[in-house]
């Protein structure tokens, strides 16, 4: 049995009368209203729903994201693309004609990453601290050697267009991690590991520390919102940081990478695991939940999503 929790998620989307996606059910938006939400509460509503039984979340239509599935990129026209199978799949970004990918292999903060050309062939793969940042046609990752066995090697940050052809890197101290938070006005933040402040860089100048920054979360694609996965289920922001709801569910999440991805302007995608299955769930802009794919056996990656 899983209990599931929404408090007022959105609560703002719906009074600003977001449309509704064809081929959700549910009621339409709400008349459009200038009325700034009441500050966060958490009010519950609680269902108890058996999965597997009589009763369970409905089927909408599939992702209109691509998404990763096993080894298995799956696109929203129906095709497939075969990732490499030595390693699951935690994040996925596109670069460079190709994609970014980080895999499910961690020690000690560091974890693979790989850039695949078109077809999913690893033409380099590195150490890292996470998943690839993307903002405004940027992306940034990290590169080091983890010091394990001896070996000594740099720590870089990177920055390039998504397209490729302008990539830069700083070289920063090796005996720190980095580990990207975001970019702010074209700058990368990022904090490392064991140290209390953030820092800021343009990877021109040296980086600057800043007081530290939390990770915002995920962009809603007309910027005006934010998400992000926080212990109790998912957190959702005003564009100034201010929360505007919460969905409390058990269960959501799978990886210590970012997964859960805004749809379009109306939808979120994450993962859901219940009694050793997962799937991909959508929840609408009333907070309300759905299923976008079956249920099949849990596995430790989830579903990684290729934003748009």
């Amino acid at each position: 049995m899983v209990m599931r929790t929404f408090g007022a998620f959105l609560a703002a989307l719906v009074l600003c009368g977001c449309t509704q996606t064809a081929g959700d059910e549910g009621p339409g938006p709400a008349p459009p209203s200038e009325t700034r939400p009441d500050p966060p509460t958490r009010r519950s509503v609680e269902d108890t729903l058996d999965l597997f039984g009589e009763r369970t979340l409905p089927r909408t239509s599939p992702p209109r994201l691509a998404y990763v599935d096993g080894s298995v990129l799956r696109f929203p026209d129906g095709r497939t693309l075969e990732l490499p199978r030595r390693w699951g799949t935690t994040s996925i970004v596109r670069y460079a004609g190709g994609y970014l990918v980080t895999d499910d292999r961690s020690i000690e903060g560091a974890m693979g990453m790989h850039r695949l050309d078109a077809g999913g062939r690893v033409l380099e793969s590195w150490s890292t601290t996470g998943p690839a940042l993307v903002a405004d046609g940027r992306i940034a990752w990290v590169s080091l050697v983890p010091s394990e066995g001896g070996r000594i090697g740099p720590t870089l940050l990177h920055a390039d267009s998504v397209g490729g052809g302008d990539h830069v890197t700083q070289r920063l101290d090796r005996s720190f991690m980095p580990i990207l938070t975001g970019w702010f006005r074209g700058r990368l933040v990022y904090e490392t590991w064991g140290r209390t402040p953030s820092f800021l860089t343009d990877l021109v100048h040296p980086p600057r520390a800043i007081p530290k920054a939390e990770d915002p979360g995920v962009v809603r694609p007309d910027g005006a919102y934010l998400v992000r996965r926080v212990r109790a289920g998912l957190e959702v922001l005003h564009h100034d940081g201010q929360v505007s709801g919460l969905i409390d569910l058990r269960g959501l999440g799978r990886t210590s990478s970012r997964d859960v991805a805004w749809e379009d302007d109306g939808h979120v995608l994450t993962t859901l695991v219940r009694d050793r299955r997962q799937a991909v769930v959508r929840f609408d802009m009333s907070g309300n939940a759905s299923l976008a794919t079956p249920w099949r056996r849990t596995d430790w990656t989830g579903f990684a999503f290729l934003a748009r």
